[in-house]
């Protein structure tokens, strides 16, 4: 399990290993080290062919960045330590390591000013890779001159970057910055942090790889961390070979209305090629010829009116759904007051799985006190960054600054279950964390929420867990788009690629 956490929690698990495995922070500093090291000569040796220029901080940070100037040397390769700070260093552990350093004869370069930097310059010259130990995960806020001006000479010496943890400069809880240090690659100690995928984050750094230094698993589950789903933590529903399609689950989908009829279509084909037994299509009367003609194997129903009062006929429409395994509302439905009253019906009255996506939030938002109904167990809401700005109530820029403290203050206030969709999508209850990379500007298409909570309400209906489902079923679709990009460029992906394509061994 590859797990993501914030600066505090990583804090609080350096501390929990000192204090109850007797492992002081010293050898913490020294396993992180040798780890990097290790992994750098085995796995990057391009990287290795001159001069290791290794940028230390005065934190831990740096100390870590001593520790593999030191195995470095003593591997022998040629290593030079840049120090742009005058104070003494922060830590007893930093400093020691930077006198072990001395000691073993690898030259340090200390920069205790701007007007010193040409000093750097020539180090910069004289080598042919820069490793990046200047902040750790503690730094926030903006660099100091001295700092971002170092930073601005070795983005332009185009040499190869390898930071340490996270890039200099980043937040590690936001992926927010003034200036930061973009690196080719980022090794991430232990476990990556927020800050690499949340915000810019993801901007600043090419490939990332992660070394263990010895924190049991145990401590990271207690802690209740974030996991990073991947291609070996992913999970799909169980099949039997022997059952039939009613042991599949049966979906039953409210959606479309005039001139929104492809929304409804493609979550239908999406619920169908995610393995659903059944699908049914609820839609508005007057759409009849259009889904017999775009739907070839979901089933499709007009939902019955009240000649009175031209609504939604719910008694009718609610025997309509007693046998559903997992429901999906949403899709080009409309904001009106027929719309309205087929949310309101569903949420009062259904209790199997109910997925809200795109005008049922809408609907939602419009009237919030609908909003209560949130806190029910069977229900899942899948925003995008706009309409969870629309729920709740928080600007777009303050969402994209400080993701998850806009999410968690929305979930804790009403106990939900959200999978949040942005190039980083996040999964979150009151319990749960989960979070997918995975995808590229192709799923940035009118439709592509469509299919994905057609996926979703296939999983749920499959029996999967809520998180399972959700997250499963991004990473589903994120891998898709990444496989169609290797044969077109991915601004050309259209949802109905991403449908064709679902589940295909071969590309």
């Amino acid at each position: 399990m590859t797990y993501v956490v914030s600066s505090r929690q990583m804090k609080k698990l350096d501390q929990k290993t000192i204090r109850e495995c007797a492992m002081p922070s010293s050898l913490l500093m020294e396993n992180a080290g040798r780890a990097c090291t290790e992994l750098l000569i085995n796995e990057y040796p391009a990287y290795l062919t001159g001069q290791i220029l290794v940028c230390c901080g005065p934190g831990n940070n740096g100390g870590d960045g001593a520790v593999i100037a030191r195995w470095l040397a003593e591997y022998g390769y040629k290593v030079c330590i840049l120090m742009p700070f005058t104070d003494p260093p922060a830590t007893s552990e930093a400093k020691n390591n930077f006198a072990l350093c001395k000691r073993a004869g690898v030259p340090i370069i200390k920069i205790g000013s701007v007007s010193s930097l040409p000093r750097a310059q020539e180090a910069i010259k004289e080598s042919s890779l820069i490793i990046d130990a200047l902040f750790g995960i503690g730094f926030h806020g903006e660099p100091k001159r001295l700092y971002s001006d170092l930073f601005r000479m070795i983005a332009v010496s185009d040499l190869p970057v390898v930071a340490i943890d996270i890039p200099s400069g980043l937040d590690a809880d936001t992926g927010t910055c003034f200036e930061a240090l973009k690196c080719d690659l980022c090794i991430s100690i232990e476990a990556h942090k927020l800050g690499l995928f949340l915000g810019v984050g993801r901007y600043f750094w090419d490939r990332l790889a992660l070394v263990k230094i010895g924190i049991p698993t145990d401590f990271f589950k207690e802690e209740l961390c974030a996991e990073l789903i991947t291609e070996s933590n992913c999970l799909y529903p169980c099949r039997n070979p022997l059952a039939h399609k009613g042991d599949f689950g049966r979906v039953e989908i409210i959606a479309g209305s005039p001139g929104y009829t492809g929304a409804a279509v493609m979550a239908c084909q999406a619920a169908l090629r995610a393995g659903a037994g059944y699908v049914f299509l609820h839609h508005r009367p007057g759409l009849e010829k259009i889904f017999e003609i775009k739907l070839t194997e979901a089933m499709s129903f007009a939902i019955p009116t009240d000649s009175i009062s031209n609504l939604p006929d719910t008694e009718a429409f609610l025997t309509r759904l007693n046998k559903a395994s997992a429901i999906l509302i949403g899709p080009g439905l409309g904001t009106d007051a027929y719309a309205l009253k087929l949310l309101e019906t569903v949420l009062k009255k259904c209790k199997t799985w109910l997925v809200l996506d795109a005008d049922a939030l809408n609907l939602m938002a419009k009237n919030p006190k609908l909003m209560t109904h949130l806190s029910k167990e069977n229900i899942l809401i899948t925003p995008h960054i706009g309409e969870f700005s629309r729920l709740s109530g928080c600007n777009t820029q303050t969402i994209l600054v400080d993701t998850l403290s806009c999410l968690q203050s929305f979930i804790k206030k009403y106990g939900c279950r959200v999978l949040l969709k942005s190039s980083t999508s996040i999964y979150a209850d009151e319990n749960c964390m989960k979070i997918n990379i995975s995808g590229n500007d192709g799923l940035a298409t009118g439709g592509s929420g469509d299919v994905l909570s057609g996926i979703i309400t296939s999983f749920l209906a499959q029996e999967m867990e809520v998180s399972e489902a959700a997250i499963s079923a991004s990473y589903l679709m994120g891998r898709t788009a990444e496989q169609l990009a290797r044969t077109r460029k991915a601004f050309s992906i259209l949802p109905t690629d991403i449908l064709d394509s679902l589940f295909k061994e071969e590309f």
